[in-house]
């Protein structure tokens, strides 16, 4: 990725089914003022695929999910990059896990590095059941099975997020 492409914004969309199935679509969007992506010939557009998907990969394979005290492994099985215009490209990543889930109080656990966000982001969650409590940084709204969190540029994330659920039969 050229130096001047900068990131503008992210969202995640994050689905569990009552299996324990996660998938979540992730989308990054970049300012391009050089129109570096549009430049790119097909064969280094999927190099630059190949690298932005080891990359995350790379990021994932540092965190630490736990679903009812189990570890789980976040795993990129998709990776897209197209444009919204020729200065605002967009990468897209299609990413799964699994937790074993039971009936009554399930948690989900996210431990990763903390840092400063560089841009805004949101993501939304929809869980089997009504989700009982939440900690985590920014904005939370929910409405019984879904979940919504903004985060500002400039505020400190990560550490430990945790979110609580019920899930009946």
């Amino acid at each position: 990725m050229s130096e001047n492409v900068t990131p503008i914004f992210g969202l995640g969309n994050f689905v569990m089914d009552k299996l324990g199935n996660v998938t979540q679509y992730t989308f990054f969007y970049y300012y391009d003022p050089e129109n570096y992506y549009v430049s790119l010939p097909r064969e280094m557009l999927d190099k630059e695929m190949e690298l932005v998907k080891e990359n995350m990969q790379s990021f994932l394979d540092e965190e630490k999910i736990i679903i009812n005290d189990r570890v789980t492994r976040a795993k990129v099985v998709s990776t897209d990059i197209f444009l919204l215009d020729t200065t605002h490209p967009v990468i897209e990543f299609i990413i799964t896990f699994k937790g074993t889930l039971k009936e009554g109080l399930n948690v989900y656990e996210n431990f990763y590095e903390e840092e400063i966000t560089e841009y805004p982001y949101e993501a939304i969650w929809r869980f089997p059941g009504k989700i009982l409590n939440v900690k985590m940084k920014g904005q939370v709204s929910i409405l019984e099975n879904f979940l919504k969190i903004k985060v500002n540029k400039g505020i400190k994330v990560g550490g430990r997020e945790r979110i609580e659920f019920f899930l009946t039969s």
